[in-house]
């Protein structure tokens, strides 16, 4: 901008000698207007005065473009020092993230070894769990203790308790450490090979199974006849171990089948002693237990039907009800055909057998622990 001004002061001086140039020549020095003409000496005179002043003008305005330029100039080197302050920042940065990278990358890698020599301690600690607990089974099995004060000896399941010629033998159980005390169930030793817990047994209506939430916990009725073994056992013995289910029934024309699942697990009471296993169905009665799958129990006085519903009241027992039921051998023992408008459901029914209006002659539940799991 400084350039271009000079440029123009420049051309103003040729101009003004170009000017004074052209009026000497064309009067001659000295001359002036006569008659009104034009005196060449004045006319010049003004026009050097307004030169003058143009000059002066841009050499204030060359100044002041030298200032601003100046001023530029500093705040470019200011700005230049700034991003060369900057460039500096960031080449120290990326050297503190390089060494973090490294740190973190040593930090996986110890962690890494860690934790496989955690595993490593974990697998072996697994491994003594499981021979310890072998051990103490092994040791169980050759000496089973004695009931205190008695002479009842106490076993983990009924497939190991001695076998008899009796569908109906009292034996004193302890499945597995963990629980406290044994209690006493009947084992069937003669079907199937035996080793069966029998969990419920119905045959003649002589014990009432319309009870409450602590009856079917705790169990009622007699072992040598009608019985329930009790919510809490049943899950004992099936949380111990994996069992299977076989439930036996007969109707009143002597017709007997049964209905067979490869696993079967109750839960605990926390858990409302929900069907928490129930493997493949298999057998000659039809899948009654299958809608059941993953309900909760319900009594006469405690509900865990779905909402809307109350089995335990609605159908006169205590079962696994889901908005109804497809079994119900805990109903009412009605021998036979019943009123359907009084009674359908609300007997000892097996669905797929002898459908909701017919109450069954017998039921019998057994389960038994699997050994090849």
């Amino acid at each position: 901008m400084v350039t271009t001004m000079s440029a123009v002061a420049t051309v103003l001086v040729f101009v003004t000698v170009a000017f004074q140039g052209s009026v000497l020549g064309a009067t001659g020095p000295g001359m002036v207007s006569v008659g009104g003409q034009s005196e060449p000496g004045l006319d010049y005179q003004k026009l050097l005065a307004k030169l003058e002043i143009l000059d002066t003008k841009i050499t204030r305005v060359e100044a002041a473009s030298r200032e601003q330029f100046s001023s530029f100039e500093s705040k470019l080197d200011r700005i230049i020092r700034q991003v060369e302050n900057v460039s500096a920042t960031v080449h120290n940065v990326r050297g503190d993230v390089g060494g973090i990278r490294a740190e973190i990358q040593h930090f996986k890698n110890a962690s890494h070894e860690q934790l496989d020599a955690l595993a490593g301690s974990v697998t072996i600690i697994q491994s003594l769990l499981v021979e310890g607990h072998n051990h103490y089974k092994r040791q169980k099995l050759a000496h089973p203790a004695a009931v205190a004060g008695g002479s009842m000896k106490v076993y983990e399941s009924c497939d190991l308790a001695p076998k008899s010629v009796s569908t109906s033998v009292v034996h004193q159980l302890l499945p597995e450490p963990g629980f406290d005390d044994s209690f006493p169930v009947v084992c069937d030793q003669q079907y199937e090979s035996g080793g069966w817990v029998v969990i419920q047994s119905r045959f003649n209506g002589s014990v009432d199974f319309y009870r409450g939430w602590k009856e079917y916990k705790n169990g009622f009725g007699n072992l040598k006849a009608e019985f329930w073994l009790g919510l809490d056992r049943i899950h004992q013995l099936t949380y111990s171990a994996p069992y299977e289910l076989h439930v036996l029934l007969e109707d009143f024309e002597n017709k007997t089948v049964v209905a067979k699942y490869s696993r079967f697990a109750v839960g605990n009471e926390h858990e409302s002693y929900a069907i928490t296993k129930l493997g493949e169905y298999n057998g000659t009665a039809g899948d009654g237990l299958g809608y059941h799958r993953g309900s909760k129990f319900s009594t006469m006085d405690i509900n865990h039907d779905v909402p809307g519903n109350n089995g335990g009241v609605d159908w006169t027992g205590a079962w696994w009800y889901r908005r109804g039921h497809h079994s119900n051998l805990n109903g009412q023992y009605l021998k036979g055909p019943v009123d359907a408008s009084k009674y359908h459901g609300k007997g000892m029914t097996w669905n797929p057998f002898r459908g909701d209006n017919y109450s069954l002659k017998r039921s019998r539940m057994m389960i038994k622990r699997v050994m090849n799991f």
